[in-house]
């Protein structure tokens, strides 16, 4: 199945700060996985075809806008695929 046709899941009633705190939970889980695989933004961001400031915002809460760019992000930090659409469902309210 193509991720380009999953969608993200939907939150009910998501205030801005319910978003930004679980925002800022999926960058923190992520940074942390970041860096148990010993890579800096600069590489993590050079494996995914980003930017350093790109990976920076998520890192920061600025959630990915598709499910490529978690792909990419996955891939860039050796994580299980599946591993990461977990965190996304944990963190749904990001979105």
């Amino acid at each position: 199945m193509s991720a380009s046709i999953w969608s993200f899941p939907a939150s009910r009633q998501t205030t801005p700060f319910r978003r930004r705190v679980w925002g800022e939970m999926f960058g923190d889980l992520l940074r942390n996985v970041r860096l148990e695989e010993g890579r800096s933004v600069e590489e993590a961001a050079a494996a995914a075809g980003m930017e350093p400031a790109e990976w920076e915002v998520v890192e920061a809460g600025q959630v990915p806008e598709t499910w490529e760019q978690v792909w990419r992000m996955a891939d860039a930090t050796s994580s299980d695929r599946s591993w990461m659409v977990s965190l996304v469902f944990f963190c749904h309210e990001a979105w």
